[in-house]
C-alpha cells in the first residue's frame, strides 16, 4: 500500500462496532503506534497499554541485538496481549493497545482473546518511516530492524475490518480523524437503489450523548417493537419491505438474498436498517424488486424488528 491512502478507510460493513471499544493500533516500527495510541486513549477516556512493555526479557535482548522476531518469539508476547483484551472486556471496560501485529495471524491471536476488537493500521512510505525510527532515542529496538518488520508486514484485508491511516499528517490530526470515526456507530441499510433493486450501503450514525465508556446515539422515535422466531428451513420469497424498520439478530442466523445473486449473513448481534421499498408507481416484479430472507445453520432465527 502507497501513503497516499485516504486519511481514514476501512470502516467495513463487516466490523462490528463495540462498546466500550477494544482498540489495536497496529503497524512496524517508527509508524507511531505509542503516539497516537497515547492520544486516541486521552481522547475516549480509555487506558492505554504499550504492548513493546510486554516483550519478555529474551525478546527485548535478541531485538537489542538486531535479531528480527520469528513467530515462536511472538506467540507468547500475542498471548498475553490478547489475555489483557479478555481482561477489559470481562470487565466492561475498553482499551487502546499499541502492538505491531504485523501478520494476520498475529492478529487472529488477539481477536481471539475478546471478539470486536478494532485493528487501527497505521501506514506510511519505507522512507518516512526509516527518518522517523533513525531520529527516535531510547528504544531497544534499532533502525536496521525497520526492513525486516516491513517483509514481514500483512497489511489487514478488507474482511478484517480495519481502519487504515496515512501517517503523513500531524498525529492531532490522526487522532482526531480516529476519535470521530470510533464515536459512531454503524448503521447498515438494505435500499432500493436507482435501478429499483435493493442493495446494501453503510454510514456513520454519530454518538454524541453518554459517556467515553458509553457512548450514545441521540433518541430516536419508534413505532413500535415485534419479535419473531423463525424455524430450522424458513426461507421467503422475493418481496419489498413494506415499513421501514430496524431487524436486530437475536438468535441464530439470517441470510439476505439480493437480485444480482449476492447474500449477507447476519449473526446474533447483528443488526441492518431495512428500508428496500417498492419504487413509487412499480408493480412488484419478483425478477428486478426486493430481497430474500432465510434462516441458516442449525438454530432457529429469533429476530427483532423496531418500526421507525
Amino acid at each position: 500500500m502507497s501513503s497516499t491512502a485516504p486519511v481514514a478507510s476501512g470502516w467495513s460493513d463487516r466490523a462490528t462496532v463495540v462498546n466500550p471499544p477494544l482498540i489495536v493500533i497496529m503497524g512496524v516500527s517508527g509508524c507511531g503506534k505509542s503516539s497516537v495510541g497515547q492520544g486516541l486513549a486521552a481522547a475516549l477516556g480509555l487506558e492505554f497499554v504499550e504492548g513493546d512493555e510486554w516483550h519478555p526479557p529474551r525478546n527485548v535482548a535478541l531485538m537489542a541485538a538486531g535479531t528480527p522476531l520469528n513467530d515462536t518469539d511472538r506467540a507468547g508476547w500475542l498471548q498475553a496481549l490478547a489475555s489483557v483484551l479478555a481482561a477489559n472486556q470481562a470487565a466492561g471496560q475498553g482499551v487502546v493497545i499499541s502492538c505491531s501485529a504485523l501478520k494476520r495471524s498475529y492478529r487472529d491471536v488477539l481477536r481471539g482473546g475478546a471478539a470486536g476488537v478494532r485493528f487501527v493500521f497505521l501506514q506510511g512510505s519505507p522512507a518516512l518511516l526509516e527518518a522517523r525510527v533513525r531520529r527516535r532515542r531510547g528504544h531497544y529496538m534499532p533502525a536496521s530492524l525497520l526492513h525486516s518488520q516491513l517483509a514481514t508486514l500483512e497489511p489487514p484485508d478488507a474482511d478484517e475490518g480495519a481502519i487504515t491511516i496515512d501517517i503523513a499528517q500531524p498525529t492531532e490530526r490522526i487522532v482526531d480523524t480516529l476519535r470521530h470515526t470510533m464515536s459512531s456507530f454503524e448503521k447498515i441499510t438494505l435500499h432500493t437503489g436507482p435501478d429499483g433493486r435493493a442493495c446494501f450501503r453503510s454510514e456513520a450514525v454519530a454518538l454524541p450523548e453518554g459517556k467515553p465508556q458509553a457512548m450514545l446515539s441521540a433518541l430516536m422515535p419508534s413505532g413500535g417493537l415485534q419479535l419473531r422466531h423463525s424455524p430450522v428451513g424458513f426461507r421467503s420469497s422475493f418481496h419489498c419491505t413494506e415499513t421501514p424498520q430496524w431487524v436486530f439478530i437475536l438468535g441464530g442466523q439470517m441470510e439476505i438474498g439480493l437480485q444480482d445473486g449476492s447474500s449477507r449473513i447476519f449473526k446474533p448481534g447483528d443488526h441492518f436498517y431495512s428500508d428496500d421499498r417498492l419504487p413509487e408507481g412499480a408493480a412488484f416484479d419478483p425478477a428486478v424488486h426486493g430481497h430474500w430472507s432465510r434462516q441458516v445453520g442449525p438454530d432457529a432465527l429469533v429476530t427483532a424488528f423496531v418500526r421507525s
